[in-house]
């Protein structure tokens, strides 16, 4: 068989080798992070879902009655619903001359040759250009699932998406809510006692969180150096004194002091870099923000079949991808192009449960 450039990028079996390889290969920045909080999960046909919240937090006491009464009837809590709809995700990347002219003459060779190596370079070559639009979408949600967990709300921004369209801001109840704490500036050196202080009014509002999560700088200012933890809670690791390096005290530490005074949460550090669309990087996961998590999943990721995949066009050639995604190859007089297509939201229904505490004035 005579391989050309066309052949090989309409060859669906060829993509998904190519795709698989851009994927098994990630950096850790390039790590997705949705599948961790995330269960996917389609939408109606028409591309809409309703999303509930209200999971009870807790179980109701029983009653007693007399033993020849009949039982009371007990409603079920009421769960709060909504309406979603997913939104549609797509970009072109055009393949530039000099590339091409690489990817030619490492075809030419597995012409000449024949080896297996030769296919292998050119699977290799090819990896770098699928995997921006194999993990594009994912990255978007990505940052839509960080802005939820630690804001409370999550938006297209106009630095996320220089010529993309506008849609409506997504609000989770604890942005405003008694779930949401902002201690002062007073409160940086006794952070850990106005914690204690705090979860009864936390459990009160239906926070039943035990996953206290945040970037390692927010952990470093504010457990670490909270006054209150240098002075009561120094702990001996090996034969040194970490209260002298409070800096090397890891999560582990934390919260093994967190279990002895019952403070219900375990410290998790996460970190999630997303590369923006001008040019700069973005830790997904705020300073001075701490959100508490119920568990590890609290939502879905809602995913719809685009219309392109029922109605394709000409010339394309398609590849399909888990959830309705698809990466698709085309040559036109403009030149060749790479692009990606799907329909894709973030579903939090479990916000009742989270919490967040906004330490912006620790700053």
């Amino acid at each position: 068989m005579i391989y050309t450039i066309d052949n090989i990028l309409a060859n669906p079996v060829f993509m998904n080798v190519v795709i698989n390889r851009a994927l098994v290969t990630l950096t850790d920045q390039d790590r997705i992070d949705w599948p961790d909080y995330l269960d996917p999960l389609p939408t109606n046909p028409d591309g809409t879902f309703k999303t509930f919240s209200g999971n009870q937090t807790a179980v109701i006491i029983g009653s007693f009655i007399d033993k020849n009464a009949n039982k009371p009837v007990r409603k079920r809590h009421a769960m709060a619903k909504g309406q979603g709809e997913v939104g549609s995700l797509g970009e072109a990347y055009q393949m530039d001359n000099d590339r091409l002219d690489r990817l030619q003459e490492l075809v030419e060779t597995l012409n000449r040759l024949g080896r297996q190596e030769d296919m292998e370079a050119v699977v290799n070559f090819l990896v770098d250009d699928f995997r921006q639009c194999a993990l594009a979408p994912h990255k978007r949600m990505d940052l839509m699932l960080n802005d939820l967990k630690f804001n409370g709300t999550a938006s297209v921004r106009s630095k996320a998406d220089e010529n993309g369209v506008k849609i409506n801001t997504i609000t989770l109840p604890f942005k405003t809510g008694k779930n949401k704490l902002v201690p002062t500036a007073g409160n940086k050196s006794e952070f850990i006692s106005y914690l204690i202080n705090a979860i009864p009014t936390l459990r009160l509002a239906g926070c039943d969180a035990t996953i206290m999560e945040m970037n390692r700088l927010t952990f470093t200012k504010c457990i670490l150096g909270c006054q209150e933890f240098k002075d009561n809670f120094l702990t001996k690791v090996a034969n040194f004194e970490v209260g002298h390096s409070i800096s090397l005290i890891s999560p582990n530490i934390v919260n093994d002091v967190f279990s002895s005074l019952q403070i219900p949460y375990r410290i998790r550090l996460k970190e999630v870099y997303i590369n923006m669309q001008d040019g700069s990087a973005i830790n997904a996961v705020p300073n001075y923000k701490i959100s508490l998590l119920p568990g590890e999943k609290i939502g879905n990721l809602r995913h719809h079949t685009p219309y392109e995949l029922k109605d394709r066009i000409p010339g394309k050639a398609y590849t399909e991808q888990d959830y309705g995604m698809f990466i698709a190859t085309e040559r036109t007089k403009e030149g060749r192009f790479m692009e990606y297509g799907c329909d894709w939201i973030v579903d939090i229904n479990r916000s009742n449960r989270m919490g967040l505490i906004d330490c912006s004035a620790f700053e």
